[in-house]
């Protein structure tokens, strides 16, 4: 079952909501512990704070599912776009990468990753455990939030595609975001079946 586009854009959550989010969550961490963050979307190819380490992760039980709406930053409200996020799938796995934050620059690293990834409460921020070539490990990770008016839900492949193909907004073309996503899985050894078939959708689709 899917959700129709929203009839506006969504509205930044305020400072004060931010930094309780942001607080909140960073209760769980044990202070001085390397704090590792799970990177399945733009974050792999365009992290917003200094790391560490970077490693190939994997996230039994969520899948990374184009299930957002996007009428601003990818699309518009004229010609909506769709964002992916993890979702819930009990027999599923998502794989991506696990970074490090730096600690020199952690204070400055977790407000970046809160302004960008918590802008409209679009996501749940989580601490869930990932599987890494090392052993399991627990990271902070941002899942969808079903209850946000840019859920989407399930959308077929092919009607995924074509909003995808035509889709614009502020910070370019909805098509680009995903190209650049799958180069970075490419790029660092990552598969993600689902996400490159419908890459060739869209690609079809813009040919049309």
């Amino acid at each position: 079952m899917s959700n129709p586009p929203p009839t506006a854009p969504a509205k930044p959550i305020s400072d004060s909501r931010r930094i309780a989010s942001l607080n909140q969550t960073m209760a769980a961490h044990t202070a001085g512990e390397p704090l590792w963050v799970f990177a399945y979307g733009s974050l792999l190819w365009d992290p917003c704070f200094q790391f560490d380490h970077r490693a190939p992760a994997r996230l039994p039980g969520w899948v990374r599912r184009t299930c957002l709406w996007t009428v601003h930053a990818r699309g518009s409200l004229a010609q909506p776009g769709l964002f992916y996020g993890l979702d819930t799938e009990p027999d599923g796995f998502c794989d991506g990468a696990v970074y490090t934050l730096s600690q020199e620059s952690l204070d400055h690293g977790l407000d970046q990753l809160w302004r960008r990834e918590m802008h409209a409460a679009v996501y749940v921020p989580r601490w869930l455990t990932l599987e890494t070539e090392q052993g399991q490990a627990r990271a902070l990770t941002f899942v969808v939030n079903r209850a946000h008016e840019q859920y989407a839900g399930a959308l077929d492949p092919e009607t995924a595609a074509d909003y995808i193909a035509k889709a614009w907004g502020k910070f370019g073309s909805c098509a680009e975001y995903y190209a650049a996503t799958v180069a970075a899985l490419r790029t660092q050894g990552l598969e993600d079946a689902d996400l490159f078939a419908l890459l060739r959708q869209v690609e079809q689709c813009s040919n049309r």
